[in-house]
């Protein structure tokens, strides 16, 4: 029961770091015209910052996904922890690459990481 209750509490706790501290923190950090060029342009730094923000929020629902079967006993546990985790890398790889336009070379380690956990969860 308590890693459901940890899994709700990380859902609401990702839930609010998305939208409210998308909107109230990251919002107002890329809407400067300050903001630091990386990878070429102040347009890629805004991608950068939004895309790294909500995908740790990605990875927190991932972590949820993981108490839940972890409370539910699930009897393969171990193929779909490495499934939940090795999807989610892979999805990180793909927003990197199509967001960065392939600027950002995180798909580079994200992908080969997405690989060999979804192949460790088909050979678990």
């Amino acid at each position: 029961m308590l890693s459901l209750i940890a899994a709700v509490l990380l859902m609401l706790v990702g839930l609010f770091h998305s939208l409210i501290g998308g909107r109230r923190l990251i919002a107002p950090i890329v809407a400067r015209d300050d903001l630091p060029a990386i990878l070429g342009s102040r347009a890629m730094s805004r991608v950068t910052l939004k895309a790294g923000w909500h995908l740790l929020t990605l990875m927190w629902f991932a972590l949820a996904a993981i108490l839940v079967l972890d409370q539910l006993a699930v009897a393969e546990f171990r193929q779909l922890t490495l499934a939940v985790f090795g999807g989610t890398f892979v999805f990180c790889g793909l927003a990197a690459l199509l967001l960065s336009r392939g600027k950002h070379l995180s798909w580079m380690f994200f992908f080969p990481i997405g690989g060999i956990l979804l192949w460790q969860a088909v050979l678990a």
